[in-house]
């Protein structure tokens, strides 16, 4: 378009420039006043041109500015745009959201109750370039940790300012120091365990029957709780990497929920606790046999586990249809989650407070493991809403379509 324009000036312009030396040679003007009128439309026209160009030009500048604004607000990071006096010429709708706010038109840094922000700014114009780690707490959520850039633009002279939301980075960063120490608790007690034991049975205790008995069950015990943590490590690294193997098939869930809980009668006997299933005839799933008894066999170790040992302890195990979906529910008499951990129980290396308070063994990936399974067989996990004790964790299966 601008190339059009400019070749029709340049022509316009040859042509009037033209006409007036041959009329000047030819004598074809029999007055000053002719020269005046030519040389008036000549400028007229000019000047139209040069507006129709500034015109398009405007146009196009709008556009790419409008095109520029929408990459941004769809950006995840908050951006920002002020002057040197704090004046806000720009805000993207993810820092509207960052903060909670509904608008930052016509608002200045200095008079936002942010003070974080306020520092920032006060910085760039001094220094040009700050970054910053601050928390603020939302109007309608948990508080969040928020990582601020601030720069100063040494061409327009405008504070660039960008945030990026960093709660749930430092949450998993939080996570994984706390799996870290519980591993590492959950891997010294077994092998001192194994190595006290092993040693006694070198020093002379293997001669006795009885005493060598005692020393390779407890080596066999603590030999067993590694190699759980080595198999939920395992598990958890198969399902990091897409490279879980499900073997699906028509299965009755009834049936593996009584092989899981015959697994662990001992277990519940040893700390006076019932295990209550009523079997009811319902519709097969489509699923995998070794998924869905580790999803089970996770759920019912925590259940016996938090329930406290005593002659009325009972976790109630119950499986419904639900519309196209088999519904296993595992109930609990044990310390039960409260409201503001229930979202979290299925994350990754997630313990909640009152489970390490009550010094329980537990790596915080069961749970997080039972998610990803169920999730792969097409089912949904989830936990009930703390009641007066105890806890309620359930899952899905699809119902088989033959």
């Amino acid at each position: 378009m601008f190339s059009f324009l400019r070749i029709f000036t340049v022509f316009l312009i040859s042509f009037i420039s033209f006409f007036l030396i041959q009329s000047y040679f030819d004598g074809a003007y029999s007055s000053n006043l002719e020269i005046s009128i030519t040389i008036i439309l000549f400028s007229f026209f000019s000047s139209l041109l040069v507006w129709r160009i500034n015109r398009i030009r405007i146009k196009l500048i709008a556009k790419q500015t409008d095109s520029f604004g929408s990459v941004l607000d769809n950006l995840g990071e908050g951006v920002l745009l002020a002057s040197t006096s704090g004046e806000i010429t720009y805000a993207n709708e993810s820092i509207l959201k960052i903060f909670e706010l509904e608008s930052l038109k016509n608002k200045n840094i200095n008079d936002l109750k942010i003070n974080a922000l306020k520092n920032m700014f006060k910085n760039a114009l001094k220094d040009g370039l700050f970054q910053y780690e601050f928390q603020i707490q939302g109007k309608s959520s948990n508080p969040k940790w928020l990582l601020g850039s601030i720069n100063r633009s040494k061409t327009t002279n405008e504070i660039v300012l960008v945030i990026n939301d960093v709660t749930e980075l430092r949450a998993n960063a939080s996570m994984r120091r706390d799996f870290i120490s519980n591993l590492s608790h959950e891997l010294r007690t077994p092998v001192s365990v194994i190595s006290a034991n092993a040693e006694t049975l070198v020093d002379g205790a293997i001669d006795n029957k009885k005493d060598a008995k005692i020393f390779s069950k407890a080596i066999l015990h603590n030999a067993e709780r590694i190699s759980g943590l080595v198999s939920d490590l395992i598990d958890l690294s198969r399902i990091d990497y897409g490279e879980i193997h499900l073997d699906l098939g028509e299965l009755n869930v009834c049936d593996v929920v009584n092989v899981v809980i015959n697994s662990h009668y001992s277990s519940a006997k040893r700390k006076g606790i019932n295990i209550n299933f009523i079997e009811k005839k319902l519709p097969n799933v489509i699923a995998d046999e070794a998924a869905v008894e580790r999803i089970m066999t996770n759920l019912l170790d925590n259940a016996i586990k938090y329930t406290k040992a005593n002659d009325e302890g009972e976790v109630e195990i119950e499986v419904k249809k639900e519309k196209n979906f088999i519904k296993v529910l595992v109930k609990d008499l044990g310390i039960g989650i409260q409201s503001s951990d229930q979202e979290l129980v299925f994350k990754r290396f997630y313990r909640t407070p009152d489970a390490r308070a009550s010094q329980k063994t537990g790596s915080g990936l069961g749970l997080a493991i039972v998610k990803n399974l169920t999730i792969s067989l097409g089912g949904q996990v989830g936990v009930m809403k703390r009641s007066s004790k105890g806890s309620t964790f359930w899952f899905t299966l699809p119902i088989y379509n033959s």
